[in-house]
Order: C-alpha cells, then structure tokens, then sequence
C-alpha cells in the first residue's frame, strides 16, 4: 500500500457546488495555486516535499484522453466516498451494442438519454455548498492530498485526481471527504488504491453515522425498486425539490449500473435482466470487488477478486452493505508531453 504523498495547494469556488452550481457532492474543480511548489511529491514519511510538474503538458489516458489540469483547473474525485447521484447520464452505447440496432432504437435511447438523480443527491450537494458558505468566502484555500509512489496511481480512468480535499472552516481544518461521512451525505466506498489507514478511518466514521440514522444510513434501501425516469438533475437555484428529496436510496455505484441497464431496457437496446447485464459488466468487463475483511487482512493481490453481481440477488435484493466492498480501480496511464509513460515524480 502507498507511503508516498502528492499535495496540491488551490482554491475552491464555493459557487461550483448545486444550488449555485452543477457540482455535486463527490466531485470538485480545484484551481491550482500558481505557485513554484503548489504540486508537490514526498516519497515516505521521512522523506522532505519536492516541487513536481510532471502533470504540466501531460495527458491520463483511461476510458479518455484528457489532460489533468484543465486552465489552471484540476478535477478531484473525492476518495474513498460516493455521495447520492445528483446528475447521472446513461453511458453512451459501445460499438458493439450499436451493432444491429435500427435508427429507431438508436433514438429511442437518446430520448432516454437525461441526467438522472437519486434521493438525497440535491440535500448533500446542498449540505457541503452551505457548509463551505459558511467561511463567508467565495473561495477557500485548500489543499488536496493522495497517498500514492508513481504519477500513475494519482488519476482515476477519467483523469480525475482521486484524493481528500482539506479546507479550514470557522479556524478548523476539516477533511471534506471525512465531513460528508461523518454527517451522513455520503457512504464509504473504497477501492483497491487505497491504503488500509484510509479504509479504517471511513469506517469508523461511517460506523457512527450509521448508529444515529444519519441521511444516507436512514434511507439505504435493502432492495432495487423501479427505476424513475422522472427523477432528474435539478436546476440550479431550484431549491423546492428538496422538500420531496428523500426516499429509498441504493449504493449509488450500483445505481449508476441500473441505470445504464433501465434506460437500455426501455429503449429496447438490450433484452437482458439487470442481474446478467450487472454480470457481464460494460463491454464485458465487471466490476471487480473484494471483501473489505479480506482486502484489509490480506491486501490486493492475495485477496479473492469477486464479481459485483454475487452481491445482489435475483436482480433485486442487495446483498452487501456500501463498505463492505473494496471495487478494483480502472487503469489510468499519465503520458508526458513526449508520449513516453511518465514513471516519477
């Protein structure tokens, strides 16, 4: 597991997050300090900070082919969380999918084809926009930090740093990764980069969020009920839904799954359940997972691989609890400006 660690110092525009903005909860824009030293890389504990710019004219390639910093922007996802789905899309269809299909399927499903929500989504998104409000500030210094060894482990499969961002609020440093779980806007999800002192500290969090029926714990539904195609992203400033924001809410990776399968299915792309098409995974590729208790006691590559779908049953019933699971994280290569693999800080 990673001794090494990446800091980078930033701002948030508090604006960014719903209702002002589009952000939800679990994913943020940080704008990088211009600073000599505001990316920077420590190989173990005792080792001092060294100013990095390996990112500069670099490009993540995973599902995409995206450059990291985007006009002074970085994308962070925050780790080790997955918050209600404020604006989930279904994901485009795959040449093989669009294989055979006729020009009436093909626009069936764009005309399912909307940013679709959870319960919950809109209250957490506006949970973390009115608590980082209350610095009074339109923009926060922060500083984002991820325990990794090499350039590759920083990004997620969309170039999406994945980290922990911290801010100081009313003269405390808060994780803001730590506050969403510990005040119950979002659950634990783990993957397998990370290390087992981040793991730890989810769940103690989520342990105590759980015991006193925080948001998320109180409406975590043990089934999979019918998907609503009329639940859809507010619009910014529209604070009413929030009234009606609540509701039976499943692990929002396996609703992001459902809902790539509902709006297949009544677009009549597929004919498949929704436990096959969790089975065979996109492209067929599934998802990966581990016990977390075997993940924690016997790391990633002694630790039995396990299919997503073994942990819900007959396409309805959920079978595992949001951190009882550590998901394989997809690759990501970070290619410098030369096209070579970037391998060091």
């Amino acid at each position: 597991m990673p001794v090494g660690l990446l800091e980078v110092e930033g701002t948030i525009d508090v604006g960014q997050f719903w209702p002002e903005g589009r952000s939800d909860a679990d994913t943020t824009k940080v704008l990088v300090t211009m600073a000599p030293d505001a990316v920077r890389f420590r190989k173990s504990g005792s080792a001092p900070f060294q100013p990095t710019h390996v990112f500069e004219g670099a490009k993540v390639k995973g599902r995409t082919s995206t450059t990291p910093i985007k006009h002074g922007k970085l994308t962070v996802r925050l780790q080790g969380i997955d918050a209600p789905e404020l604006h989930y899309m279904p994901s485009p269809l795959s040449a093989a999918e669009k294989k055979g299909l006729t020009d009436a399927t093909k626009q069936a499903y764009h005309e399912v084809t909307h940013s679709y929500r959870q319960f919950l989504g809109a209250t957490a998104s506006k949970a973390l926009h009115d608590f980082l409000s209350s610095s009074g500030e339109a923009a926060l210094a922060c500083r984002v930090f991820t325990h990794v060894d090499a350039p590759n482990e920083v990004f997620d499969t969309y170039g999406r740093l994945v980290g922990d961002i911290e801010v100081t609020v009313a003269g405390e440093k808060v994780d803001i990764n730590h506050w969403l779980v510990g005040e119950g806007f979002a659950y634990p999800t783990f993957y397998s980069s990370m290390n087992e002192d981040e793991i730890r500290a989810f769940l103690a969090l989520a342990k105590i969020a759980r015991t006193r029926k925080l948001p998320v714990w109180k409406h975590l539904a043990k089934t999979i009920g019918p998907f609503d195609f009329d639940l859809r992203e507010p619009k910014a400033g529209d604070t009413a839904v929030l009234a009606t924001d609540k509701g039976p809410v499943i692990p929002p990776k396996l609703y992001r799954r459902y809902t790539n399968w509902s709006a297949r299915k009544k677009a009549k792309v597929t004919s498949q359940n929704f436990q096959t098409f969790l089975g065979e995974g996109a492209s067929g590729k599934p998802d990966t997972c581990y016990e977390t208790g075997d993940f924690l006691q016997n790391g990633v590559h002694a630790a039995t691989p396990r299919n997503f779908a073994e942990f819900v049953e007959g396409g309805k019933t959920i079978k595992f609890q949001p951190e009882g699971l550590v998901f394989g994280e997809a690759p990501s290569t970070l290619v410098g400006a030369d096209g070579k693999v970037v391998r060091e800080f």
